[in-house]
């Protein structure tokens, strides 16, 4: 699975149990995008251009959902791949 997200201003990652993952993107020129993953291990974002966050909020809580929030400093494009166990977010 892959997917290409253009003119993110926002990137959610929620655990929704267990194993299981959503990766949200929003932002006002795009429509939002929320794609679903189960038995993920582990989430990797790469930047091979430049990523600038604005703002980063985690909650990593045992009595509360475990999110990662992120807001840029400018609409970022995005690749969203699934690969063997492993979220791959990469700047594009």
């Amino acid at each position: 699975m892959e997917e290409y997200v253009n003119e993110v201003e926002m990137m959610y990652i929620k655990n929704t149990g267990g194993d299981n993952f959503t990766v949200e993107t929003a932002g006002r020129r795009a429509k939002s995008v929320k794609l679903s993953f189960s038995k993920v291990e582990a989430i990797e974002i790469s930047g091979p251009r430049v990523l600038e966050v604005k703002n980063s909020f985690i909650q990593m809580s045992d009595n509360q959902q475990k999110m990662w929030n992120m807001r840029f400093n400018y609409p970022t494009n995005f690749r969203i791949r699934y690969l063997m166990g492993k979220i791959q977010i990469e700047v594009v």
